[in-house]
């Protein structure tokens, strides 16, 4: 009798931790891809993810087991227009000033989000973030480098994104 209760409480634990490791910590699902993502300073992630089939693509913010935003919250092939995506990559070294930068950005209960990836060989500097405007006041909270995973400059090639034109 011990041992059905044992075995009981060990089903049970497991699934409970099955259904808390929903996000892995990147907050991507186990059926999606991380297309960009990276850990603040106050250990939130923020991450872009698409549906391995590219059936829909998410931005989501927060820890793995509290995300604080998902945008946008219906999942489905309407998400990649819900999106403006502005790019751009330039070789060549220092003397071509060489340069890569990716731009993501939404807008959700009149809050304007704009996640970034950025680099230049001049001064050789690259940074990764996520910039809020409320009310004309912008906060920019900047990503840990070391925690970067994937590049948020692959969306310019082939996917279903709305793309900013060039000023």
């Amino acid at each position: 009798m011990k041992n059905k209760f044992v075995i009981l409480f060990i089903l049970l634990i497991g699934y409970t931790i099955k259904s808390f490791s929903q996000f892995n910590k990147q907050l991507c699902k186990q059926n999606e891809e991380i297309v960009f993502a990276f850990q603040l300073k106050n250990q939130k992630w923020v991450s872009v993810c698409k549906e391995k089939n590219e059936q829909y693509i998410v931005y989501r913010f927060g820890l793995p087991g509290k995300i604080e935003l998902q945008y946008p919250s219906l999942l489905d092939s309407t998400s990649w227009r819900q999106f403006n995506f502005k790019g751009y990559t330039r070789g060549g070294g220092k003397q071509n000033a060489a340069m890569n930068y990716a731009f993501l950005d939404f807008i959700n209960s009149n809050i304007q989000y704009e996640v970034y990836e950025t680099w230049n060989s001049e001064e050789n500097k690259e940074y990764c973030g996520v910039s809020i405007t409320i009310n004309k006041k912008k906060v920019d909270m900047r990503g840990l480098l070391k925690t970067r995973k994937r590049a948020l400059l692959s969306l310019l090639y082939g996917n279903k994104i709305k793309m900013e034109e060039e000023e």
